[in-house]
């Protein structure tokens, strides 16, 4: 049977998160919290012969662990759902590139009509998966956004990461997208996107490999070019955060500046071609971007303990940006300004997340609902 949907699962070092994350693609007949919680226990103990597959849809499905040459016993965990399911699960090696590259391995063996990336720390909602699958057979769009959600392990709980649209039965274009930012925008990122397979392969497009933040590239670029978007509602991916060993952490993050710094200027290799991107791609592109380059002066000078550091950093990031881009360079100076007054006042990244943050969001909202009232 051909494979509706593909699952690429970067892996390195995730002997202890594979488990979790494998089992949750195990779709039963009877989906639920509880069966997926019965699931991974089966698996962790290799007792798969309890666990009650919904076998019509598993084979609707592909599962895609790419060993990125991980010196730990993660493809011993995963053998043993290759050797349960080989029809849905499957290994492939390669030598340690990081994670683009395993991504873009990853690509080259998909043969699901869309594929997704999850990472290996990370899981999905079961039944949502289930969803999915029989959504994606129906439809042909370029690209799927989808709502997903944050689990944070320091304090046990989730919290929604939610996509707002008229209406999700209908296809919408970039224009659209533009124009609904603020209700669409989390999603619109490595955990949210869904790319059509076709689609993403004519692109040809390569992610950077050897460093970390690619992923920003991921949902940037090859979404770009996309013609045809479609939305769903119910969440999927389970992102997993409040790790202090995650390199999403502020002092990883800090450490890894040179590798968002690569990343951004491969980016911005795309403006030479803003003229094959469809209507509204442009606009998609300069937005997404100015959100990278952000989170770049967010690091450097905010969560960069050391203040003088982070301006002279950015400094040296401007100076090049400005030569690599004036359009860019141009379009995140009112944030860059922002950044550096946070900085010289040393405003905590604890603040700017969850005060000042905050206070941008219900800005927003209310500007939203003005626009309502007028209309």
């Amino acid at each position: 049977m051909s494979k509706i949907l593909s699952i690429i699962i970067p892996t390195y070092n995730a002997e202890k998160f594979l488990n979790k994350g494998l089992s949750s693609f195990l779709v039963c007949r009877d989906t639920d919290a509880q069966t997926a919680q019965h699931n991974c226990k089966m698996a962790t103990e290799g007792r798969f012969e309890e666990i009650d597959i919904d076998k019509a849809i598993l084979d609707k499905l592909e599962v895609i662990v790419v060993n990125d040459g991980t010196p730990d016993r993660s493809v011993e965990v995963a053998q043993k759902f290759v050797d349960w399911y080989p029809d849905t699960f499957v290994i492939v090696n390669k030598k340690n590139g990081g994670h683009g590259s395993a991504i873009n391995t990853g690509v080259e063996h998909v043969s699901g009509k869309y594929f997704k990336v999850v990472d290996a720390d990370d899981w999905v909602d079961t039944l949502a998966l289930k969803h999915l699958i029989e959504y994606l057979e129906r439809i042909d769009s370029d690209a799927v956004v989808q709502s997903f959600r944050y689990y944070d392990i320091s304090k046990d709980e989730y919290r929604p990461a939610d996509v707002k649209v008229p209406d999700f039965t209908r296809e919408y274009n970039l224009n659209d997208i533009v124009n609904m930012w603020d209700d669409v925008y989390d999603g619109l990122s490595f955990h949210g996107v869904i790319y059509n397979t076709g689609f993403y392969k004519a692109l040809g497009y390569k992610l950077t490999e050897h460093v970390f933040y690619e992923d920003q590239e991921y949902a940037t670029v090859p979404f770009s070019y996309a013609k045809t978007v479609r939305f769903i509602q119910e969440e999927l991916y389970v992102y997993r955060v409040g790790d202090v060993n995650q390199s999403v952490s502020a002092a990883s993050q800090v450490k890894r500046l040179p590798d968002l710094e690569q990343v951004i200027f491969n980016v911005l290799e795309a403006e030479k071609s803003f003229a094959k991107m469809p209507q509204g791609g442009k606009e998609h592109f300069i937005r997404k971007t100015s959100g990278i380059i952000t989170s770049y002066y967010q690091i450097a000078l905010i969560k960069n303990t050391d203040r003088q550091s982070g301006r002279a950093i950015v400094e040296q990031f401007n100076m090049k940006l400005a030569q690599k881009s004036a359009l860019m360079y141009e379009a995140v100076q009112r944030k860059y300004k922002v950044f550096r007054l946070f900085n010289k006042l040393h405003v905590s990244n604890s603040f700017y997340e969850n005060q000042f943050a905050k206070l941008l969001e219900l800005a927003k909202r209310v500007g939203r609902a003005d626009r309502l009232y007028r209309k």
